[in-house]
């Protein structure tokens, strides 16, 4: 990825935009949801912008892989531009419901004005932080941005005979987990939740189970870049299998 600064931004290609990008050490994928607190100024100066415009941010990952631009840690090329709900003032800090949407891919990042210090229980308010900036970057912000384009949706259709599968192994693994903590499964009604839980086999309903199961990094970047729905699929199916065979080995050592 490209690094400017705010004074040499180039023109945008026309599937391009700019996206303000909140960088976490958790994944939100499309259809998930996740609940925010905001005290630092950077992203404070963020979500007022954001607000004010009605316009998503970008949730992406830190790549610790990568060294640190300007202070701020680098993030994946990959992740989910985000509609806020729910929110309000608490104290200092802003509370937010994040709610995942389309994927997008960074081209080039645009580095903050300031780098970030690391303050204690007091933070300077966002204007004070704009000042030290103002003159030399007019356009600057305190937060990173990207110059993303838009990942296309999924091709193909889910087919039923395959989402009833995965479907199957989710209940398996719920209930193999019901039976090492000596849960009733009976009581549980694992196979009705379920279904209620996903009604039909589309991409919403495959994105929501591609949240709740697939946990690691390596599978959340693999799942975000995924070009068609067998893709996800497949990743949902070995993440599955992996997670009984973990619980499998875990039940042989304890017998």
């Amino acid at each position: 990825m490209e690094i400017f600064n705010s004074s040499n931004i180039p023109n945008l290609k026309e599937e391009e935009a700019i996206v303000p990008l909140f960088t976490l050490d958790t994944f939100l994928l499309p259809e998930d949801q996740m609940m925010m607190r905001v005290f630092e100024p950077r992203y404070k100066q963020m979500l007022d912008d954001i607000v004010l415009d009605g316009l998503p941010y970008g949730h992406v990952i830190s790549n610790p892989s990568m060294p640190e631009l300007n202070g701020v840690s680098v993030p994946y090329d990959v992740g989910v531009l985000v509609e806020i709900d729910q929110f309000q003032e608490q104290g200092s800090n802003l509370l937010y419901l994040a709610n995942g949407g389309r994927r997008f891919r960074i081209n080039s990042l645009i580095e903050p004005a300031l780098e970030p210090e690391f303050f204690n229980s007091i933070f300077p308010s966002v204007d004070e932080l704009v000042e030290e900036y103002i003159e030399e970057f007019p356009e600057g912000k305190l937060y990173v941005r990207g110059i993303v384009e838009l990942i296309p949706d999924l091709i193909g259709e889910i087919d039923t005979k395959r989402w009833n599968y995965l479907l199957s192994l989710w209940k398996s693994y719920i209930e193999i987990i019901a039976q090492i903590n000596q849960m009733d499964v009976t009581d549980l009604d694992i196979d009705n939740e379920v279904n209620n839980m996903f009604p039909s086999p589309d991409v919403k309903s495959l994105w929501k189970l591609t949240a709740l199961i697939i946990d690691s990094v390596e599978g959340q970047i693999l799942s975000l870049k995924a070009k068609n729905v067998e893709e996800v699929c497949s990743l949902i199916e070995s993440n599955i299998q992996k997670k009984m065979s973990a619980v499998r080995l875990f039940r042989q050592s304890n017998e």
